[in-house]
């Protein structure tokens, strides 16, 4: 399926462009952020009729795989340091809060009541 969003958008958010292997990973990210994103709302098989939220988390998740593809949530030289929050995630992973927005744009969130057959309800 195609991706939900395109390189030209992610190089925007980057700022600078992308070529030869890091174009091809940045694809990849788009693809993989895309698959996420779906599974956790629709399969908007034209990506062209996803909502812009679908749209904008994916490219929030692709820019951070793309930002840092070997997943690091911390770096040490001499006296800087620097830390990324632990519940940040890694690759095309997306926040709990991306994972709300996904789930609201096709109405999947709110309480759901499951019948349960032990208790006299039908699967």
């Amino acid at each position: 399926m195609e991706p939900l969003a395109d390189v030209a958008a992610l190089e925007q958010r980057l700022g600078r462009s992308l070529v030869g292997e890091e174009r091809a990973q940045a694809e990849a990210a788009l693809s993989d952020a895309s698959t996420t994103v779906r599974a956790y709302g629709d399969a908007w098989p034209d990506p062209a009729e996803a909502p812009a939220i679908a749209v904008a988390v994916t490219l929030a998740a692709a820019e951070r795989r793309v930002r840092n593809p070997e997943g690091y949530r911390s770096e040490l030289q001499g006296a800087y340091q620097y830390q990324l929050p632990a519940s940040l995630p890694v690759g095309a992973g997306l926040t709990d809060g991306e994972a709300r927005l996904i789930r609201a744009a096709v109405g999947a969130s709110g309480v759901f009541a499951v019948p349960v057959e032990s208790l006299g309800g039908s699967l």
